[in-house]
């Protein structure tokens, strides 16, 4: 699993949700907990929040735009994804996400 993939997660609430891996890869392969942000299937409001990265629904094959919430990051088990990604970031989403992370904890972040 590898960070800009974006999965459906079971996130023990009445539906899946999508979620991006934003934690390194080398992590993932090491560990059964993921870094994730997730792409709640519309927020409005949050398109006004320097952490708040919006998403074309056919980006990402989701049935709304989304926007992914870089300020709430969570553990994801492996165990609650689904098997295969519905998608996967290309570099300037990533790059979006990762500046939108660094924004949140007051840091510019860069992709490596």
């Amino acid at each position: 699993m590898n960070p800009g993939e974006v999965y459906m997660a079971d996130l023990g609430e009445a539906t899946p949700h999508p979620v991006i891996v934003v934690s390194r890869e080398k992590l993932n392969r090491d560990d059964r907990l993921l870094s994730c942000c997730v792409l709640p299937r519309s927020l409005p409001s949050a398109l006004h929040y320097l952490t708040a990265c919006p998403f074309k629904r056919a980006s990402l094959a989701l049935p709304k735009i989304c926007v992914a919430q870089c300020e709430n990051i969570f553990l994801v088990s492996k165990d609650s994804l689904e098997a295969s990604p519905i998608g996967v970031l290309d570099e300037v989403a990533m790059r979006a996400v990762i500046k939108a992370v660094g924004h949140m904890i007051d840091s510019h972040c860069e992709p490596n």
